[in-house]
């Protein structure tokens, strides 16, 4: 056997098991996270160990930064504890704590809780600040994939991210700042994230055609905030028990599907859904539950609320100062008051379930003979007196109604109420299904019949 050749494969063997980290310029984080950063080359990947680090850290080329299970950054200072100001970026099982001790770096970025339907246009200084948030990410295609972040200032903070994703992972701030705030970010994707005890969960401004998506969001004064934010697509996040579920104000185009909107009654200008100033929104699919208003409606136009299921709020539907938009095929169930409006009465309301309407059939098409009115007389007296509340469907209400009747052009009506509920698409094919069973078992006894008849004969 020729001795160089054997000698050569003998190296190419010893060599193999450190092939990997040759190739994909691969670093254990053993000593301090930044000096690992600085010396990495761009595109290198940096595996964090099990241990607590503390210092701040600023990426600034393209690498990934994987922590194991009990990886944990540690830090307060005046500059947020990870700042990325690179492109191609990517985070990943870490947990991050940051001011935890410390009341007075974290600044709250909205208004009171009160103040539910007013908002400061001019956005302040203290908001945008990069030093108030524990993860500070600018550039395009960063992943922050199953990051835990416990702050007392905001979370994460985009500013002017594009083409990125925030996937999985938990942020909490004790109600100091936002789980995750957007400024001047587009095209990016946040989904599969629990936020809780925030003061917004996610708030976006001048955020356009963003996603987000399949999120979990408690405890926070509004759970999904939109800003002059257009096109954005809001599906299957569940934003419970908060002051607003989600507000969409001065935005355009904006789509929510198939959330879900529960126990949001914190306030008294608590909603599943607030609609300020949206102009053509499709709310689609979506369940509205336990809420002080299902769905809040103000100064907006052309938009579709369609196949919703509103159930057990005190207030279904109100709209005030809004017309031009389209409201079909709802369900409204066991709410205390199902509509209310005022100056709302150019809207297209029709097909839709009211289960406090008075339903007799109509030529056996599923459309009630009566008419369902929205008298807006309660909401009128509650809106210069809101001591008024406290008799709500009183004796004392209902002999004003009677007496003082609110002309039939003024008032908002579905003409075409529904006998049922509309049927949802699981709905549809659990009836097929149903169909087909019935129709086998029938086809079953029919060919036993007979059989039992040919027996019998001979």
């Amino acid at each position: 056997m020729n001795i160089s050749g054997f000698i050569r494969r003998l190296f190419i063997i010893l060599l193999a098991p450190f092939s990997f980290f040759l190739i994909t310029n691969t670093v254990m984080g053993e000593g301090h996270i930044q000096s690992l950063i600085d010396e990495a080359s761009s595109g290198g990947v940096i595996h964090l160990l099990d241990h607590t680090y503390e210092e701040e850290i600023v990426i600034t080329k393209p690498i990934t930064l994987i922590g194991s299970e009990h990886t944990k950054l540690r830090f307060c200072s005046n500059n947020p504890m990870i700042t990325i100001q690179a492109n191609q970026v990517r985070l990943e099982n870490i947990h991050v704590e940051y001011c935890l001790n410390d009341k007075n770096i974290g600044t709250s970025t909205g208004a009171s809780d009160t103040e539910a339907h007013e908002h400061d246009h001019q956005r302040t200084e203290s908001a945008i600040n990069t030093k108030q948030s524990a993860i500070s990410l600018t550039g395009d295609r960063i992943e922050i994939d199953n990051i835990h972040v416990t702050s007392s200032t905001a979370g994460i903070q985009l500013d002017g991210v594009t083409n990125s994703v925030i996937n999985g992972g938990t942020i909490t701030t004790n109600g100091s700042g936002n789980g995750i705030d957007v400024w001047q970010s587009t095209e990016n994707i946040i989904q599969n994230v629990e936020i809780q005890d925030v003061h917004d969960g996610i708030y976006l401004e001048q955020g356009s055609k963003n996603m987000i998506l399949n999120n979990r969001i408690q405890s926070a004064r509004y759970g999904i905030h939109l800003m002059y934010s257009d096109h954005v697509i809001i599906q299957s996040n569940n934003s419970n028990q908060n002051f607003t579920g989600a507000m969409i104000m001065t935005s355009n185009g904006v789509k929510v599907l198939d959330n879900s909107f529960s126990d949001n009654n914190l306030n008294v200008n608590s909603q599943g859904l607030l609609l300020f100033d949206a102009h053509r929104t499709t709310v689609t699919k979506n369940r509205l539950t336990e809420n002080r208003v299902g769905i809040f409606m103000e100064s907006a136009t052309e938009n579709t609320i369609m196949n919703n299921r509103l159930t057990n709020n005190f207030i279904g539907v109100q709209f005030n100062n809004t017309n031009e938009n389209v409201i079909t095929t709802n369900s409204f169930i066991g709410n205390v008051n199902e509509l209310q409006a005022v100056n709302s009465t150019e809207n297209d309301v029709n097909q839709n379930y009211w289960d406090a309407s008075i339903k007799l059939e109509k030529y056996k098409e599923g459309v009630s003979l009566f008419p369902y009115r929205a008298d807006p007389l309660y909401l009128l007296l509650t809106e210069d007196v809101p001591a008024y509340q406290l008799f709500f469907d009183s004796p004392g209400i209902t002999v004003l109604k009677t007496l003082l009747e609110v002309p039939s052009e003024s008032v908002m009506q579905d003409h075409q109420t529904l006998m049922d509920p509309p049927q949802e698409s699981n709905g549809a094919v659990f009836h097929l299904l149903s169909f087909i069973l019935k129709l086998v078992l029938g086809i079953c006894f029919m060919v036993i019949g007979l059989q039992l008849f040919k027996i019998r004969r001979t």
